[in-house]
């Protein structure tokens, strides 16, 4: 369990002033972290961000990739994707999307999510407030709309999505930017905008190359309107 994290950035980006920040777990993921062992003892986890990454410095909500690693296992190192909110709506949001990860979305935390390692909370070098959304760094956002990918991607990306639909939540905010991709296997990420979804009979049968189907015998009408405007893998 990850009690406080440290994270080092580097020096040589310009617009972005902060050089380290120490930041408290407020939410955990007990199963999935890299710090996971019998005895739970607090400690003191340091993470290296990459001055590789790529990402928007001067956001309030920037995405790092870094290498966590732990004073108890010193030869172990774990890529990580560092998640930031800077201000208190996007702490608020980012609040949520934790809970999404370690709650209806633990059981498919490492096959159709990341795993989550938890949230941790701080303030900055001006003392704004700081959070910080810890997650497994998995593979590359897309690069293509859905409909140009090869069929049994796209399929493979709609039986995650359903995966998730049966654990009752909608995504909310299903994009291209939100599905990572690595080795022809797919994780979906981004769920500050997930709401309950109640009411999903679908059988994970999406009928790909073949006529469109009936919506209501089909089972789910979200998921009927993503295959036919998004991902578009039914016959005219």
């Amino acid at each position: 369990m990850l009690n406080t994290l440290h994270i080092e950035f580097p020096d040589i980006w310009r617009g972005w002033d902060m050089k380290e920040c120490n930041l408290i777990s407020v939410l955990d993921s007990d199963v999935h972290s890299p710090t996971s062992d019998c005895d739970h003892a607090p400690e003191a986890i340091a993470v290296s961000v990459d001055p590789k990454t790529t990402t928007d410095y001067y956001s309030d909500c920037p995405v790092f990739r870094g290498i966590l690693q732990r004073p108890s296992h010193p030869y172990e190192r774990t890529t990580v994707a560092l998640k930031f909110a800077m201000r208190d709506d996007l702490i608020a949001d980012l609040v949520e999307e934790t809970e999404m990860y370690i709650g209806p979305l633990e059981p498919l935390q490492g096959s159709t999510v990341p795993r989550c390692y938890g949230l941790y909370a701080g303030t900055g070098t001006e003392d704004q407030a700081i959070a910080c959304l810890v997650l497994e760094y998995w593979g590359e956002v897309i690069q293509k709309p859905f409909s140009q990918l090869p069929m049994e991607l796209r399929v493979r990306i709609l039986e995650r999505l359903g995966k998730i639909h049966q654990q009752g939540l909608l995504h909310g905010d299903f994009a291209e930017r939100n599905v990572l991709q690595k080795n022809g296997d797919v994780r979906i990420i981004d769920f500050d905008r997930a709401v309950p979804h109640q009411h999903c009979d679908f059988d994970m049968n999406f009928h790909a190359g073949e006529k469109l189907p009936d919506q209501k015998k089909f089972g789910c009408e979200h998921l009927w309107d993503i295959c036919r405007r998004n991902m578009m893998i039914w016959k005219n």
